[in-house]
């Protein structure tokens, strides 16, 4: 036993040393170069399909050479995703009879749609509408929208978000927290499932998280989709939204209270009815048919090579569009070319120690995350790894250049014993865990962990964000309402580096370096809570 203390010690010793030369790793100055050249006008907003996603890619394949990742992919960093770019020409008028009177809606002022699907020509004649509560349906719940309705061939009209969020009643879903159900995709997909031929979801600023102009920006743009069979068979042919405005209107034309509907729609009783009005218009679809790019390099396991923690951060945004404040280039310097950052200087500071984890680690950038997480809905069911085997997915999304955070925010708080796990490291960076301020936004189902997640794998995403050092979290809580409503998916989202506070990104880099580090090295294997959506008995 005395001879072993002090091989104990020597080997404490070193690895407290190879923490500490990572640490040292982690500079402002490397992040600032990162999140510049990924942001710059130069990189248009990179979007999938052009000329600044080649660009975006080049550069990410060369930062991953250069802190000596090993492709991941036979031999080569990249992943190539089929996909499709889809142009839905929509009519400037919707036409809807109602009791034989004429009702109008008017595109983006009223309404915006969308076809996903590859057919040429989508004529809607006369389609009912349906008033579908929240077009759920969730046995776990013990809730059905679509119980004793048949929606075949006809066009629901749903609200955003779950039940619980209008009720305040925490027992109702998850109350005032999202579930999956809440988000305008699973709508979609369920309206899919049930036969509709179409799906329109009334939007909110407060349930949906984000203005009409984030929602109503896709009328006659590219909508992105991975390039599978079923886009030439759909039968929800029609997706889009409509304004809080349009929505009131268009129920009182009915002869209906939208706010009282709203209400009947909470209740467990509720039954989804006819609005006794058709609705008929025409959309005009081009497509093109082309292949995105993720990327990924890894540093090999010395013990567990098969065995991968995997940190991820999406590269792509949204391109040139609408001019707002006279500039047209979506540059996302906070979404997410940050996150791109941080991924990077956390490679860097495990590239610094010196010795090979014993389990891999993978830095995965997807594509298409704003078009629906598809680039790493794509990895995960087209893995280089074995997903069966992956400890974790540690994601970043989203950063604040506030400086210093008092808080760890983990959005999706309660889903995995990885809450656990961070919350022992953060405390030894003298910071707390927090839930996410505002979760009726979703965010835990809106970034590159739900994939993951969906697939049985522990996921994460955490960050400094509620509570800035110096401002306070009432403050801090105002900043970020502003950054969501005049920055998020605008050109606003740019990188100044004489305005812009890097320390709390830093300050990230290290600690969930020391997170990761923990799950790569020890011998830890995150457990699913019970009350997770993703937990499933084994």
């Amino acid at each position: 036993m005395k001879r072993l203390i002090p091989i104990i010690l020597v080997s404490l010793t070193a690895c407290q040393s190879n923490i500490d030369k990572a640490l040292k790793s982690v500079s402002n100055d490397d992040l600032a170069k990162d999140i510049a050249t990924i942001s710059a006008d130069s990189m248009l907003g990179r979007a999938p399909f052009t000329i600044g996603e080649e660009r975006a890619v080049a550069y990410l394949e060369k930062r991953m050479a250069e802190l000596g990742l090993e492709p991941v992919f036979e031999n080569s960093y990249i992943q190539n995703v089929p996909m499709v770019s889809i142009i839905s020409k929509v009519p400037d008028v919707i036409n809807l009879s109602i009791s034989n009177n004429p009702f109008e809606l008017k595109a983006n002022d009223d309404y915006c749609a969308w076809s996903p699907t590859t057919s040429p020509s989508i004529k809607i004649n006369k389609a009912d509408l349906i008033f579908a509560g929240f077009g759920i349906n969730a046995p776990e719940y013990d809730w059905n929208d679509f119980n004793g309705i048949d929606v075949k061939g006809k066009i629901i009209v749903v609200l955003v978000n779950d039940p619980g969020f209008y009720t305040g009643d925490t027992a109702l879903f998850k109350g005032n927290t999202m579930t999956y159900y809440g988000r305008w995709r699973y709508k979609f997909e369920e309206a899919e499932r049930q036969g509709a031929i179409g799906c329109l979801i009334v939007h909110e600023d407060a349930p949906a998280g984000y203005p009409w102009d984030v929602a109503g920006s896709k009328n006659n743009t590219p909508q992105l989709y991975l390039d599978t069979p079923d886009l030439e068979n759909k039968q929800c042919l029609v997706n889009g939204w409509i304004t809080h405005n349009a929505a009131i209107n268009l129920f009182k034309s009915c002869g209906l209270d939208y706010e009282a509907s709203k209400r009947q729609a909470t209740q467990r009783d509720f039954q989804s009815f006819s609005m006794s009005a058709m609705l008929s218009m025409n959309i005009e679809n081009s497509h093109t048919k082309s292949v995105s790019k993720n990327v990924a390099g890894i540093i090999k396991g010395s013990e567990k090579p098969d065995e991968v923690i995997v940190y991820s951060a999406h590269w792509d945004h949204l391109g040139v569009g609408r001019v707002v404040n006279g500039d047209s280039i979506y540059n996302g310097a906070s979404d997410n070319a940050a996150a791109i950052a941080w991924m990077f200087s956390i490679a860097k500071a495990f590239k610094s120690t010196g010795v090979a984890p014993k389990r891999s680690v993978l830095f995965f950038s997807p594509t298409a995350e704003e078009s629906g997480l598809y680039g790493s809905a794509y990895f995960v069911a087209n893995p280089p790894i074995n997903i069966n085997k992956t400890i974790a997915c540690i994601n970043n999304d989203v950063i604040l250049f506030l400086g210093k955070f008092k808080d760890v925010t983990v959005t999706g708080l309660g889903h995995s014993s990885l809450d656990e796990l961070l919350a022992e490291e953060a405390t030894k960076f003298g910071r707390y865990i927090a839930p996410d301020p505002n979760p009726e936004n979703g965010m835990f189902f809106r970034s590159d962990q739900l994939p993951f997640l969906k697939a049985g794998v522990p996921s994460i995403f955490a960050k400094g964000y509620s509570h800035q050092e110096e401002l306070g979290k009432g403050k801090t809580q105002e900043l970020i309402n502003s950054y969501w409503k005049n920055i998020y998916h605008k050109p606003q989202d740019e990188f100044v580096p004489e305005r812009d506070n890097l320390d709390g990104l830093a300050e990230d880099v290290k600690l969930f370096f020391c997170f990761g580090n923990r799950l790569a090295n020890e011998d830890i294997y995150p457990t699913w809570k019970k009350n997770s959506e993703f937990y499933k008995e084994k």
